[in-house]
């Protein structure tokens, strides 16, 4: 059965905008455009005329300053956020949401932090005095991570996607510092029928049991039909997932083949290491949702979402839309902001 999906393309006028004081005008100036041009989209009609709440600075692990949040709110209540960098060797607009903050979710953990991280994708960490945790509330030894990441950094295939990401990112900064009397284009797909989970016993399994679940609904019923929990229970024993929650990566795709297997399909899940755009549009486009993997150094600076659709306008900005099993709202991230990424495609066959 076909999956339903939205085709979306859009003719924007941008008009200019205010300055807005903040810790840094000039990257606030350019979020604020690209709030201003996307609330010409249905779906972000909202964010027209919206004004800025709180701004929080994120970190990065050489204790830079890595990005910003800023809060917008409308008629005084809070109505979605967007992640802005702070530097011009990673995309402008890194991440965009009507849903929760990544710090509004850390704060109804318990976490009040000193000091905020950003470390790409989806990976937020917070500082409260010697302690550092991640969104979930688990202990992140601070220490490790940064000599772990100091490694990562010596990898030529990162090295060089770092370097080709600069390169882009640089192109767009430009077009975004230019862009008050373009005109944009926009054009979305976006898979419906994906359910939204809330994380449970780990990331991983919970991103898996939301495309399990949806193709549960496209002609596959056999799955367990509470997706929430029986479906993401299974899952998490079937990939050996600990009980901190990490699920190492080598063993994701067998362990949803080994649900599909006990109910009687066949082996839809597969790896691709190093995720490229080509392999988003392959499989949006072929109304497929998949797993993807943010990567790091260790079990508590990866994290697994739901893609569920992908963004581009033509100053060549190019975001996945996805579930990140924090809330049920739809998260955007620019793709490419990460130091690496693995996508645990499942196919039915």
């Amino acid at each position: 059965m076909k999956a339903r999906y939205t085709f979306l393309v859009l003719v924007i006028f941008i008009c200019a905008v205010s300055p807005v004081m903040a810790k840094n005008s000039a990257n606030t100036d350019i979020a604020m455009k690209f709030v201003q041009k996307i609330s010409e989209i249905q779906e972000f009609n909202e964010w027209k005329n919206a004004t800025i709440g709180k701004i929080l600075e994120l970190y990065d692990l050489d204790e830079s300053v890595n990005a910003y949040i800023l809060e917008l709110t409308k008629d005084g209540k809070y109505i979605g956020y967007i992640v802005v960098s702070a530097k011009r060797t990673n995309y402008p607009i890194l991440e965009f949401s009507k849903g929760k903050s990544p710090t509004m979710i850390a704060k109804e953990t318990g976490i009040e932090p000193d000091r905020h991280y950003y470390l790409g994708g989806t990976i937020y960490l917070f500082k409260k005095g010697a302690k550092c945790s991640d969104i979930f509330g688990r202990e992140v030894n601070l220490s490790a991570l940064k000599a772990g990441s100091k490694d990562i950094l010596k990898n030529e295939e990162v090295k060089r996607r770092l370097e080709r990401r600069a390169l882009e990112a640089e192109t767009i900064w430009k077009a975004y510092e230019s862009s008050a009397n373009q005109i944009i284009t926009y054009y979305e797909i976006m898979i419906k029928g994906v359910p939204a989970l809330l994380w449970k016993r780990g990331c991983t399994p919970t991103a898996s049991a939301m495309v399990l679940g949806y193709w549960d609904q496209k002609g596959y019923p056999n799955f367990p039909n509470d997706y929430q929990n029986k479906l993401i229970d299974e899952l998490a024993d079937a990939m050996g997932t600990w009980n901190n929650g990490y699920t190492p990566q080598w063993q994701v795709s067998g362990g949803i083949n080994k649900v599909c297997n006990k109910y009687g399909y066949g082996n839809w899940a597969s790896d691709v290491w190093w995720v490229t755009w080509d392999t988003v549009l392959s499989e949006i486009n072929s109304y497929r949702p998949f797993v993807l993997t943010f990567v790091l150094h260790n079990e508590y600076t990866w994290h697994s979402v739901t893609v569920i659709g992908y963004l581009i306008d033509s100053s060549n900005n190019k975001f996945i839309s996805l579930y990140n099993t924090w809330d049920t709202s739809v998260h955007y991230i620019a793709f490419g902001s990460w130091f690496g990424a693995n996508a645990h495609k499942v196919i039915p066959r």
